[in-house]
């Protein structure tokens, strides 16, 4: 008579304390993509049940968080959770801005989650070399910045 119903979704955003990075490496696998573990990444997960289903990778530098990896499985894309997910990674890491690498498909998504433009001059360090690799590679990224949220204390 009508359509099945599909499952409703059992979500969880939470950020991933296991020193075992395997799961990641293997979810990271499962998107054909590259991922060497790295410890002094924090990372933010979305599980549906108990499945994971996406993940963002932020590396702690000396002056802001690099945001170096985010994969949302396929299907569950175009329904708000990578919005969600990145805003829950964000929201935990008030006390220095958020860089990343755009590519010009990224760029949108990026500036509606509340990044801006990040002018090449005000970077240094090792993302400002990784950012010349990159272009010198033939990518077409660009700097995009998401403050860091400053509470004052009276």
């Amino acid at each position: 008579m009508g359509m099945k119903s599909r499952r409703a979704m059992e979500l969880r955003f939470e950020e991933y304390c296991d020193a075992d990075l395997s799961l990641i490496r293997d979810y990271y696998e499962t998107t054909f993509s590259h991922y060497v573990p790295d410890l002094a990444e924090r990372i933010f997960v979305v599980r549906d049940a108990h499945w994971l289903v996406g993940a963002v990778r932020l590396r702690d530098e000396q002056d802001y968080y690099h945001l170096c990896g985010f994969r949302l499985l396929p299907h569950y894309q175009s329904l708000g959770l990578g919005s969600r997910l990145l805003q829950h990674a964000c929201n935990d890491l008030l006390d220095k801005p958020v860089i990343c690498h755009a590519l010009p498909f990224e760029k949108p998504f990026y500036l509606k989650a509340g990044f801006a433009h990040l002018p090449l001059h005000e970077l240094d360090g090792p993302l400002h070399t990784l950012y010349h690799q990159q272009r010198e590679q033939g990518y077409q990224i660009e700097l995009l910045v998401r403050q860091a949220m400053v509470t004052a204390y009276n």
